[in-house]
């Protein structure tokens, strides 16, 4: 089966080649939504943190194994076990804190993606949803997650 998606903007940042990636993670980064999403982002001003998914345009293509990080220091691992973009699909998700939103220009920290870099989705960060603590308090049948 064959999927495809329509990017749905692109990320605007200061490094169009890999670097560091703490550096690239400590830069602010602007991501640059297609003008008919504008109504889609109702109510994204209300997280402090998003889930950025993209398509790593610029990946070096499938490897099985590598090293983590990228530091031949560190031994090799199967690439699933690792962040790196040399994936089967070059798909990135990387938790980004929310700056700022004007028009469709959503202003973040945290980003490990290049200038031109396709986005695929934007969602909120929620704890329930997207940390072991969520997943520990789904195990009460109590448990009712709140908005946020």
């Amino acid at each position: 089966m064959k999927v495809e998606y329509v990017p749905i903007g692109l990320v605007k940042s200061s490094f169009s080649e890999p670097g560091e990636p703490k550096s690239m993670r400590n830069s602010r980064s602007v991501l640059a939504l297609d003008p008919i999403y504008q109504g889609a982002l109702e109510g994204l001003e209300l997280f402090s943190h998003l889930l950025v998914v993209y398509h790593i345009h610029r990946s070096p293509g499938y490897r099985e194994r590598v090293h983590p990080m990228g530091d031949k220091s560190l031994p090799e691992r199967g690439v699933l076990a690792t962040r790196s973009p040399a994936r089967p699909n070059p798909i990135g998700i990387t938790v980004v804190e929310l700056l700022g939103i004007e028009g469709t220009s959503i202003t973040v920290t945290g980003l490990d993606a290049l200038d031109g870099t396709p986005i695929l989705d934007i969602k909120p960060y929620q704890e329930h949803f997207d940390s072991p603590l969520g997943v520990e308090r789904e195990r009460d049948p109590e448990y009712r997650p709140g908005d946020g």
